[in-house]
């Protein structure tokens, strides 16, 4: 787009032109006063008609300009004076507001939502029918873009998230497309922004592109449902078995780990052990080169002591007299313990 130069108005011309056409209107001696009162209510009519020229421009709005037409000027918020009209006229665009497309369906001013089947049913790459309803949110970020390359940029639009969903769906399978809204969201925002918004340039910042609904027809909804719901419990399954093994595995490889070290350990213990063992053994076998009889007595005393020990008998010499003694341990008396012992018991 251009801008035109504004054209130079001049106002002598205008006045002379005004002079000579009421100067034939002049009667008689009286036609000299006529002249001045018809000047002066064309001048009144002019100060009208330039005085409608000013408008003002609300707080998040551009006023676009355009003379004869064509793109003048683009104004910012406040009191501003443009040449009336015919010359020019004006269009406030609201720069702020966030405004709402939406595929599928419609919603009256009370909040109803009425279905628009037309729109919202869709084929996908496997043959399968689905209904499909989008909502795109948007704010013009060009005004002189938004007022002049397009002829109806909001119906635009429309159409455009339309076919960018249509395209979308169409390569789409059945089962992604009723599962994976992400990645339909995605993708149709994509193609609603580089294959169509940008060659068009219609001067629209989207904002955001939700889908609503990605159903099949009524009349197979609820089996599809169930699907839907099965396959939602399958990956829920699957996230939840993969917790568990992320969970698991950490503490099978710290229990391995322990078992390592354990065994580690005891290793290190038994080498310990047989080495203490060795050496023990090896230093008995020095004293006893030295004094094997006296060695061999200490080592037959030491082992029947050991032995003794874990036995529950009493000896005593036939040659030593012994008192009576009361059984404390519930057993028969000594003289049963000791009868046909030979004295040694």
């Amino acid at each position: 787009m251009y801008r035109q130069e504004e054209p130079e108005v001049n106002l002598e011309q205008i006045l002379e032109r005004l002079r000579s056409f009421f100067g034939r209107f002049r009667l008689g001696g009286g036609g000299g006063a006529f002249f001045p009162v018809v000047l002066g209510l064309v001048a009144v009519g002019v100060v009208i008609w330039l005085a409608t020229g000013f408008y003002r421009v609300e707080a998040g709005e551009r006023g676009v300009v355009r003379q004869f037409g064509s793109f003048n000027s683009l104004t910012s918020p406040g009191l501003n004076w443009r040449l009336p009209s015919p010359i020019t006229s004006l269009v406030k665009v609201n720069v702020e507001q966030i405004r709402t497309a939406t595929v599928g369906f419609r919603t009256s001013d009370q909040g109803v939502v009425t279905r628009d089947l037309d729109e919202s049913l869709m084929l996908t790459t496997d043959n399968s029918i689905v209904e499909a309803q989008m909502v795109i949110q948007y704010r013009v970020v060009d005004p002189k873009e938004f007022v002049f390359n397009v002829n109806g940029p909001e119906q635009v639009l429309h159409t455009a998230a339309e076919v960018a969903l249509r395209s979308i769906m169409g390569r789409t399978g059945l089962l992604t497309a009723l599962t994976g809204r992400a990645q339909v969201e995605r993708e149709a925002r994509d193609f609603l922004e580089l294959e169509l918004l940008d060659r068009y340039q219609m001067g629209i910042q989207l904002t955001e592109v939700k889908l609503q609904t990605v159903d099949p027809p009524d009349e197979v909804k609820d089996a599809f449902q169930e699907v839907t719901r099965a396959l939602e419990d399958e990956t829920r399954v699957e996230n939840e078995a993969n917790a568990y093994r992320a969970d698991q595995i950490p503490r099978a490889l710290g229990q391995i780990q322990v078992k390592v070290q354990d065994a580690g350990a005891f290793h290190r213990q038994q080498i310990e052990n047989a080495r203490g063992e060795a050496n023990r053994f090896l230093a008995l076998l020095e004293e006893y080169r030295g004094a094997p009889e006296v060695t061999r007595e200490r080592l037959y005393l030491e082992t029947l002591e050991d032995v003794l020990a874990t036995v529950d008998k009493t000896l005593i010499d036939a040659d030593v007299d012994v008192l009576p003694f009361f059984n404390v341990s519930g057993t028969s008396g000594l003289e049963d313990q000791l009868a046909g012992s030979g004295g040694a018991r």
